[in-house]
């Protein structure tokens, strides 16, 4: 797993083309990283590119949401409240796991050994000063190849 730092528009280029990928393949996406290091933009990003239309928010209190995607339902989960993986089976968790469409989970930890085996994995880190993300991005299991981060690192605009 290779690191790359990824300026803020950097970041949303990748989480496009990593939201479109995701939504042609129905993968579940695990997201791993501190406070403020950029999960939820990421995820914003990545519903955008899997066609969603509607504003993206933080599903912090809710848990988790879905969202009317261009292939179908794209589901966002924040597992911060969550203090054990026993509560997950509340969530409809067994739901996100289905397949039925791409899943970004933020706090991905939480969950523990009921993470699917198939599935990617993003890990953000907030660089010195706060302007860029460190992201590590991994395909587990069965899941396809995650587009790769490097790509669109001090790319072009139109990199995706």
């Amino acid at each position: 797993m290779t690191s790359v730092s990824l300026d803020e528009p950097e970041l949303d280029r990748w989480g496009r083309a990593v939201g479109a990928a995701a939504a042609r393949s129905d993968v579940f996406v695990a997201l791993f990283g501190p406070l403020g290091a950029g999960k939820t933009r990421f995820v914003q990003a990545a519903c955008a590119g899997a066609g969603v239309r509607e504003p993206v928010t933080s599903p912090t209190y809710t848990l988790v949401r879905w969202y009317a995607g261009s292939r179908g339902p794209v589901a966002h989960a924040d597992l911060y409240r969550i203090d054990d993986p026993s509560q997950l089976p509340g969530l409809g968790w067994e739901e996100l796991e289905s397949g039925a469409g791409p899943v970004f989970v933020e706090w991905a930890e939480r969950a523990g050994p009921e993470l699917p085996p198939d599935r990617w994995e993003v890990r953000f880190e907030i660089d010195a000063g706060g302007h860029t993300r460190t992201v590590r991005a991994r395909s587990l299991g069965a899941a396809p190849p995650v587009p790769e981060p490097a790509e669109y690192a001090h790319g072009p605009e139109a990199a995706c």
